[in-house]
């Protein structure tokens, strides 16, 4: 019931931020009601839908946790619209739109955004990886078992609709000559559909494995599945409403993990560094 909510919850909420700006824009320059108060609540709620457009139009491969920036931002432009309408003694609805628009924000920081505790996943460091059947973007069958006699970084991505999934793929390539003399052979898979998959590596270059998991068959063998991680709206471009957790992790030669990263924040995906250290170390 929780990931239902939550997969309207996101939807609704970049929604709401991009309507209740337009409207402040709107009521501003047809100067329809008190200049100082709309201003402040098209800046709160402008600034929820920058984040969101951000997202698309800027490689963000990860966030700070508490997105200090823009939530001091919406808190300060909430709090001044509400200043300004007691100041002016002005009974207006904006505040309340405002203010709906900051708590919509930090539901979003720090509820949705949430992933739960992952101490029951099957990815156990030092552990050996349960083989898991997947298939390339040809639709071509194969399991993990094939890896034995690779090191393999291996990350679970949401799909192409995921902003942060694609920054955080495309980031590797400036490390693709420090993992290649490594010996690590980049793997990414996904539920989405197999063509998406191949256009995503086609469009982009990459000579990754670029693997599918049919019917979250694999997530769902690791305990990474999130149901209904979709946000709303998303099923009528092709994708499931259920998706893996962003995992990353390292297998050597003999399938045993040897690095994992099991973000309990979606927002908070695995430098590339950090891998590439922990293999030297």
């Amino acid at each position: 019931m929780e990931n239902k909510l939550k997969s309207w919850f996101l939807t609704t909420l970049v929604a709401y931020s991009v309507v209740v700006t337009l409207i402040g824009v709107y009521v501003i320059a047809a100067q329809l009601g008190e200049r100082s108060i709309w201003l402040a609540v098209t800046v709160a709620a402008a600034q929820v839908a920058i984040y969101f457009a951000r997202l698309y139009l800027v490689q963000v491969p990860r966030t700070s946790p508490g997105l200090a920036g823009f939530s001091m931002g919406i808190f300060a432009a909430t709090m001044y619209s509400v200043y300004m309408s007691y100041q002016m003694q002005v009974a207006s609805a904006a505040p309340l739109l405002a203010f709906i628009a900051l708590c919509g924000w930090l539901a979003y920081v720090s509820w949705y955004s949430d992933l739960g505790d992952r101490s029951k996943d099957k990815i156990k460091l030092g552990k050996k990886l349960p083989d898991i059947p997947l298939e390339d973007y040809d639709g071509n069958p194969l399991n993990s078992a094939d890896w034995k006699g690779q090191k393999r970084l291996v990350i679970f991505y949401r799909g192409n609709w995921c902003p942060i999934c694609t920054a955080q793929v495309k980031e590797l390539e400036k490390f693709e000559k420090q993992f290649n003399e490594l010996d690590v052979r980049i793997t990414l898979i996904s539920p989405q559909p197999h063509e998406k998959s191949r256009r995503f590596a086609k469009r982009n270059g990459m000579d990754y494995d670029f693997l599918v998991d049919v019917n979250n068959q694999a997530a769902k063998q690791l305990g990474i599945l999130h149901e209904n991680g979709v946000p709303k709206g998303f099923e009528v471009l092709g994708y499931d409403t259920d998706v893996p957790k962003p995992t990353t992790f390292v297998v050597d030669e003999k399938g045993k993990v040897v690095f994992a990263d099991l973000t309990t924040n979606y927002r908070l995906r695995t430098k590339p560094q950090d891998i590439i250290a922990s293999l030297r170390g």
